[in-house]
């Protein structure tokens, strides 16, 4: 199935969204640092929102985090809130630099 028999025009493809670990910017990684502010940030998520892969399936968990490690280190921090169905932390929007 193509992008566009999916109803997605190209040049209209949604974008990666941020990784959701709010620590995640506190690794020092090549990759999360930025060389024009000087100071490391978090990434983009691995996968794009609703991708297909060429298997049939996708695991939807990499739309959201970087990494499965990223992801396992944000479900310790929130499994509690996410079972009693307290608070659960708002979706990150914009990357987090550190300081």
């Amino acid at each position: 199935m193509t992008s566009i028999e999916r109803g997605i025009e190209i040049g209209q493809m949604t974008e990666k969204n941020i990784c959701q670990n709010p620590i995640c910017c506190n690794d020092d990684t090549k990759d999360r640092w930025n060389k024009k502010i000087g100071k490391y940030q978090s990434r983009k998520a691995y996968w794009k929102p609703n991708h297909e892969t060429h298997y049939g399936w996708s695991n939807r968990i990499l739309e959201y985090f970087c990494t499965t490690s990223c992801a396992n280190k944000w479900l310790e921090d929130n499994l509690e809130n996410v079972i009693e169905r307290k608070h659960c932390p708002n979706k990150i929007l914009e990357k987090i630099i550190r300081a």
